[in-house]
């Protein structure tokens, strides 16, 4: 999902069994030809009549989404995002006794 998510950053899912994500809204969702295996997608496309979701990368030319297993039953769509914490560079912090009590 670069440039939104960078090698190694965390993100913080909410929850929604059962319930369609909306338009626009990043994803986590389980592959639907891969059990277990688990993805992070944006929402190009909502059917709401059927339950499906339309999957999108964000880096469209190293994406494995929808344009290739199509849309994704609302039941394989795990939660949304709802924080990126993304990574940075190590920095080393000096340890103050005073500051720890």
């Amino acid at each position: 999902m670069e440039p939104l998510l960078p090698d190694g950053a965390w993100v913080l899912l909410l929850p929604r069994p059962g319930r369609l994500p909306k338009l626009g809204q990043v994803v986590v969702a389980e592959h639907p030809a891969r059990k277990g295996f688990e993805m992070i997608k944006r929402v190009a496309a909502v059917s709401r009549s059927r339950g499906l979701v339309w999957l999108a990368g964000d880096n469209r030319e190293q994406s494995t989404d929808s344009d290739e297993f199509g849309p994704v039953p609302q039941s394989l769509v795990v939660g949304a995002i709802v924080a990126v914490l993304r990574p940075g560079a190590p920095r080393l912090i000096r340890a103050e006794p005073r500051r720890l009590w």
